[in-house]
């Protein structure tokens, strides 16, 4: 198979034996209101361990909608060890410690700073503040280059189209940068993906679905019996149904689609569930699908539900929902549309 690193050249990189240094950068909380100066730290991590400063070549990894415990991707680490340039990343706003009313609870009220926009804006001042502090050993000629996936993958490129004079180019890995409310096309690929290991496989896993959704609605022992195998003991009959169908979805995006595909070939249903029992908490957690959980106004840095779901309502839509009835979907079309709390 065809693996872009090593046909870059590219080498592995231990990635605990990097020296990352962890600090905090004053940020200021709203930058569109020359009149508020309230600031919150933000958490950033730089790595130097390939840094050559005659070169000023400067990777700038973003965060996205999660707790950023450093920098740890393979792509862009082992980039940087072929250019021999630093590697900085910035914490988004909201997520992991970098809260703006720190351990205030997530309000609505305390939320209405986390905007796109505003994790734009603080991209570009942390920027500026590396390259005018003197530690980082870099200076104002240095080039940069942005690098994200999926959301920070939008965010790279919205940051190269808004702020060109900054950065030299922007990577952007599956990058979704129009705002998209009904994101059926994000099925039609799971779809595609699954269909490389055979038509079998997307078979398995619209059986699973429709499966699933039988249970859960017309056998109530049968379904209490599914939210516990899954530990999924809050969620309703159709958030778990949505859980459920983004398991396959999860797996597949980040990584797993052979191993995910192997697990369900010629097994029985009880076998792929228990499987898929034990293998799910690698990519989601039930609590992201319930309305009880969500709107948890509690504060904890691991959590990104509610955060993640106020930015998808506020500003990008990218409901994951099924395919339409004139294409063959993995997911059963009669519950999984959409969440009936969404």
């Amino acid at each position: 198979a065809f693996n872009i690193l090593n046909f870059l050249g590219l080498k592995p990189v231990n990635v605990s034996s990097l020296h990352q240094k962890e600090d905090y950068y004053d940020q200021l909380i709203n930058h569109f209101d020359p009149q508020d100066i309230r600031k919150f730290r933000q958490r950033y991590y730089v790595v130097d361990d390939f840094y050559n400063p005659k070169l000023q070549r400067v990777f700038l990894y973003i965060c996205g909608e999660g707790e950023c415990t450093g920098i740890r991707n393979q792509f862009t680490l082992q980039l940087a060890q072929r250019l021999e340039a630093k590697v900085v990343a910035l914490e988004h706003r909201y997520y992991g410690v970098s809260q703006p009313f720190g351990e205030a609870n997530l309000s609505l009220e305390n939320l209405r700073y986390l905007t796109a926009e505003q994790a734009l804006e603080d991209l570009a001042s942390f920027l500026q503040f590396v390259k005018t502090t003197k530690e980082f050993n870099v200076n104002e000629k240095s080039r940069w280059i942005t690098i994200g996936g999926s959301y920070p993958g939008a965010l790279s490129a919205w940051f190269r189209y808004k702020y060109p004079h900054l950065t030299v180019g922007a990577l952007g890995s599956s990058a979704v940068v129009n705002p998209i409310v009904d994101f059926t096309a994000f099925d039609e690929q799971i779809k595609l993906s699954a269909r490389k290991s055979g038509q079998w496989c997307f078979d398995a896993i619209k059986e699973l679905n429709s499966r699933v959704e039988s249970t859960l609605f017309n056998d109530s022992k049968g379904a209490k019996a599914l939210r516990e195998q899954f530990g999924a003991h809050g969620l309703t009959n159709t958030e778990f149904l949505w859980f459920f169908s983004d398991i396959f979805v999860e797996l597949i995006q980040y990584g797993a689609r052979r191993e995910l595909c192997n697990a369900l070939k010629d097994q029985s249903h009880d076998v792929r569930l228990e499987w898929l029992s034990k293998n799910y908490q690698r990519v989601i957690r039930p609590q992201d699908y319930g309305t009880y959980f969500l709107a948890n106004e509690t504060y904890d840095h691991e959590r990104n539900g509610r955060q993640w779901m106020y930015q998808q309502c506020s500003q990008f839509g990218w409901m994951q929902t099924c395919l339409l009835y004139t294409s063959p979907s993995p997911r059963d079309r009669q519950k999984s549309r959409m969440p009936s709390s969404a």
